[in-house]
């Protein structure tokens, strides 16, 4: 089942994991599965300038919390997208989660 690693955006200290639900993915929509990405002290200053910068908003999250975003390495584990195949590997922009569709 996939994971996120919510924030509590009041307080950066108060994180834990919670299981989400998986959704059908829609023509054109892939999903990585996210295999590491790096904790810096950028990512701190994503997580506390979150609301200035508007950083909660790349990847929406329950009211009060955030998915502070990261840098890392993915594979496509399920692809509705000519052109991308499963398995393919992706460096990008993901929040601290197990998937990202």
């Amino acid at each position: 089942m996939p994971t996120d690693i919510l924030v509590a955006k009041k307080n950066l200290r108060d994180a834990h994991a919670v299981e989400t639900a998986v959704a059908p993915l829609a023509e054109g929509d892939v999903r990585l599965a996210i295999d590491r990405f790096a904790l810096t002290a950028n990512n701190v200053t994503y997580a506390a300038m979150g609301e200035s910068f508007l950083y909660w908003r790349f990847f929406p999250a329950a009211e009060g919390f955030g998915r502070t975003p990261v840098w890392g390495f993915a594979d496509v584990a399920e692809s509705r997208c000519p052109g991308v195949p499963v398995g393919a590997r992706v460096f990008g922009y993901f929040p601290m989660s197990s998937h990202l569709d």
